[in-house]
């Protein structure tokens, strides 16, 4: 599935997909934190993609497709100054979930930060109980440098977020 794969921007007929990939509040809260109004609509959706725009975008909004299906997203919001990226919003198709697309497609969007030379450090929180997406972000390179407890409350639950960064300098992790 790895060659299979495209990085593009996300586009604005991404949408009406998106919306379907977090049936619960907890499904939209893991993957946009609490401050997301479920359900996930346009208007948020549409948000984001207004700080797409311009020389120095705010963000950058990612899709992997495959076989011209969207399959996967993220998103990149850029610290220009600081040259710091923290890479969030990320998620995988319900449909493809558990195929190991995951890996490839944040490669890809890391590779994809990284041509940009101003760009010295990607951050990104996970919250501790999603071990696959930790998993995945050590087998990446990223390295563990705290817990930020009790960061996130959904309802009357509050969860503790492992903050990961990838320094451009970090060696390359053993496959």
């Amino acid at each position: 599935m790895e060659d299979q794969l495209l990085l593009r921007a996300f586009r604005y007929d991404d949408i009406a997909s998106l919306l379907t990939w977090f049936p619960t509040a907890e499904d939209l809260a893991q993957w946009g934190s609490p401050a997301r109004t479920f359900p996930l609509d346009e208007a948020q959706i549409i948000a984001f993609l207004k700080e797409t725009e311009g020389d120095e975008p705010k963000r950058r909004m990612w899709a992997g497709e495959v076989n011209g299906a969207f399959v996967a997203t993220a998103t990149t919001i850029i610290d220009w100054h600081q040259g710091v990226v923290l890479l969030g919003f990320i998620g995988i198709s319900p449909a493809e979930r558990g195929r190991g697309l995951a890996h490839p497609f944040l490669q890809k969007v890391i590779d994809t930060t990284f041509v940009d030379e101003r760009i010295e450090r990607i951050e990104l929180n996970v919250y501790t109980f999603n071990e696959p997406a930790i998993r995945t972000y050590e087998k990446l390179g990223f390295l563990r440098e705290g817990v930020r407890r009790s960061l996130a409350r959904l309802g009357t639950v509050r969860w503790d977020a492992a903050h990961y960064a990838l320094l451009r300098s970090d060696p390359p992790p053993l496959q």
